[in-house]
């Protein structure tokens, strides 16, 4: 899934279920969080199978790209007031973008020094893809973060193996687990959202041109969510959405935390008790998906939307 837009929603419920389709008449607004609608056209949503009751929860979708544009920016605005709160906020460092659905050759992300606790829409600027450049906006932002974002934005493109939004904060235990040269053991049912999503991706220094954007990006590729930069830190990546991109990224922090807790705890000898090979796949279907990585966020979307009391919007 690469966008949010009433069409795309369609084919990709269809491409992802075979016949399955979505039908606009039979949503309705979610009682519990604005902006994750439920409908009773229950085969029509992508969690047909794990969730029960009357209704499922869909994509939403828009009349118009310039109302997904406003969604966009509003979640984005969100994410960085939900990643303060989980204390993934430190100093000036960490950025976050989406593409852009109007002009996908551009990307919306934070200005460098602004509170993540008080980011407004408003406040983005957005740059282009091809070289990082701003299009829009006067506060300037983070060297690394044009920099990396925008060479991800542009190696991996759009579509189902692309990406449509980039999170990268500094978070103590991925920042801990980076430096220890090796990706998580499937040693939760969370971690095995991650299996053979995880790739190493060697220290290359501070980040403060498009070389290194372009190195990070080319060791991403196309099957990966989770670039861990050794000695940095990780970049998790949104193929759907930046809920999606957000909730890996603060999803990958607890499992780097479990990850070294059970390396404390464990005593010389004592083996590594991983999932198997079939719990694994199970487990990454329900759970790894991008679907489940946007839903994953509902939860933190309504507590910051009631903290914010609308001025993410502004």
């Amino acid at each position: 899934m690469t966008t949010l837009s009433t069409q795309t929603a369609t084919s990709i419920a269809t491409n992802n279920h075979g016949t399955l389709r979505l039908r606009p008449s039979s949503l309705q607004p979610s009682p519990a969080t604005p902006g994750f609608p439920i409908t009773s056209d229950l085969t029509s949503s992508p969690f047909y199978d794990v969730q029960t009751g009357p209704t499922r929860v869909v994509l939403p979708t828009f009349s118009s790209l310039e109302e997904e544009r406003r969604y966009r920016k509003e979640h984005l605005a969100l994410v960085f007031r939900i990643l303060h709160r989980f204390k993934l906020a430190e100093g000036i460092a960490g950025h976050c973008s989406v593409r852009d659905p109007i002009e996908p050759n551009t990307f919306w992300v934070n200005p460098q020094g602004k509170s993540f606790a008080l980011m407004k829409q408003s406040d983005l600027v957005r740059c282009s893809v091809e070289d990082g450049r701003m299009v829009e906006g006067l506060a300037p932002t983070d060297a690394s973060a044009s920099s990396i974002h925008s060479q991800l934005y542009k190696s991996l493109g759009r579509g189902p193996q692309g990406i449509e939004a980039v999170v990268h904060v500094h978070g103590p235990h991925t920042k801990a687990f980076s430096s220890l040269g090796r990706t998580l053991d499937m040693i939760s049912q969370d971690a095995c959202a991650y299996h053979d999503e995880q790739v190493l991706v060697s220290f290359g220094g501070a980040v403060f041109d498009n070389k290194e954007g372009e190195r990070i990006a080319q060791a991403v590729g196309k099957d990966k969510k989770i670039a861990i930069l050794q000695n940095h830190g990780i970049v998790a990546l949104g193929r759907l959405s930046i809920d999606e991109a957000a909730w890996w990224q603060i999803n990958f922090e607890m499992c780097c935390q479990a990850q070294l807790l059970a390396d404390a705890a464990r005593r010389p000898g004592d083996p590594i008790v991983e999932a198997g090979p079939e719990e694994i796949a199970s487990t990454k279907r329900e759970m790894g998906s991008s679907e489940m990585g946007w839903y994953s966020l509902a939860a933190y979307v309504e507590e910051e939307e009631y903290h914010s009391g609308g001025r993410h919007k502004l």
